[in-house]
């Protein structure tokens, strides 16, 4: 009678897990219970706030341009009001630069447009950064960092199940058959939050995080950086030779192309395809220092390459164009990967008079 007994404990086991693994079904416990909120967590989450922000500042006249990208986007967020050319568009325009993250990828950025479009918003236009680093699958930061980040929903795990590599593929089939691996779910946790109400939503780290990204940042004087053929000595040896030198043992170390990011690439096009978004998709340009160690990196050809085998030439919603190719005046640059964001008001006025060719944009 004892054997019988024990043969029964596997199947109790199995059980008690099938049970828990339903009551984190529930909205109000699972939320009690999961984990602490990561970076890229918070991102997602904070996003719906914004998207409805723009609507009240395009419904008030003004044209809003999401701005989504690496640090080398992220110098739209320098500015608190950007001079943009009457002579390109008259209207007041609002950049949302709160979308650009520093050291990103394309994983992320499918799920920000995403969550914009499931919010009901849709913006005037959309600056899409294409920079080749992303495209490394030994980038210290690819969709693997924010995959260990996030904690998605059941529809956005199928969403980008065949986006995914086989390894990460069958990572999203154990999260969606256990919802507590998923959700790293602690019940002990979930105990103590039910019982005084609180919610992880409501962590000091996501209103911090908030806060930061809710503030635009008006660049210091010493930010400006140096006219390409000026820089200082001891400037060219730090921010451009030293500087290209970590960028290329984090981002461009064993360049191997990322299945993955060329297929969240895809997505995003045809995500901006079926919605009708018109985009812009651009490379920023680099210091040539750095573009000549890329190059021979990466080849130096895979913004002509992909956007020809990607996107229809014919598109009513998607341009393109690269500042690499030496059709900017502005030549100041903080370091080998960044220029200064005195070249932000020329290189929004590229980008929207791009835009102008866009059927669907209006």
């Amino acid at each position: 009678m004892k054997d019988i007994r024990l043969y029964f404990i596997p199947f109790l086991l199995l059980l008690l897990v099938i049970v828990v693994d339903k009551l984190i079904c529930i909205p109000d416990i699972r939320e009690s219970g999961r984990r602490t909120y990561k970076a890229g967590q918070n991102l997602i989450l904070g996003m719906p706030t914004i998207w409805e922000e723009n609507k009240t500042i395009q419904k008030s006249g003004k044209r809003v341009v999401v701005v989504t990208g690496t640090s080398r986007s992220e110098s739209f967020h320098q500015w608190k009001e950007i001079p943009v050319s009457k002579s390109i568009i008259q209207e007041p325009v609002y950049f949302e630069t709160r979308t650009a993250i520093k050291a990103s990828e394309f994983l992320l950025y499918y799920l920000i447009i995403k969550s914009m479009t499931d919010s009901g918003f849709k913006p005037d236009v959309l600056f899409l950064e294409f920079s080749e680093e992303m495209f490394n699958e030994n980038n210290v930061y690819t969709y693997k960092t924010k995959w260990a980040e996030l904690m998605l929903h059941e529809d956005e795990l199928l969403d980008i199940y065949d986006a995914m590599n086989p390894q990460f593929k069958r990572d999203i089939i154990a999260r969606l058959l256990f919802l507590g691996y998923n959700y790293h779910f602690n019940p002990i946790l979930a105990v103590k939050n039910l019982a005084s109400g609180k919610r992880v939503a409501n962590d000091d780290y996501f209103i911090g995080l908030s806060s930061y990204m809710n503030e635009k940042k008006q660049f210091a004087p010493d930010h400006i950086g140096y006219h390409v053929n000026n820089f200082p000595e001891k400037e060219y040896r730090d921010r451009i030779v030293g500087y290209a030198e970590s960028r290329k043992l984090y981002f461009l170390n064993n360049y191997r192309i990322s299945n993955p990011e060329i297929n969240f690439f895809r997505k995003i096009i045809d995500h901006a395809e079926k919605h009708n978004i018109p985009m812009v998709i651009w490379e920023p340009q680099i210091h040539p220092y750095f573009q000549d160690i890329r190059k021979k990196i990466t080849g130096g050809d895979l913004f002509n390459k992909n956007i020809k085998q990607y996107i229809d030439p014919n598109s009513k919603n998607i341009r393109y164009i690269s500042l690499n190719e030496g059709n900017t005046n502005c030549l100041t640059y903080v370091d080998c990967s960044h220029v200064s964001p005195i070249c932000v008001p020329e290189i929004a006025d590229k980008l929207l008079q791009t835009a102008k060719e866009i059927p669907n944009y209006k």
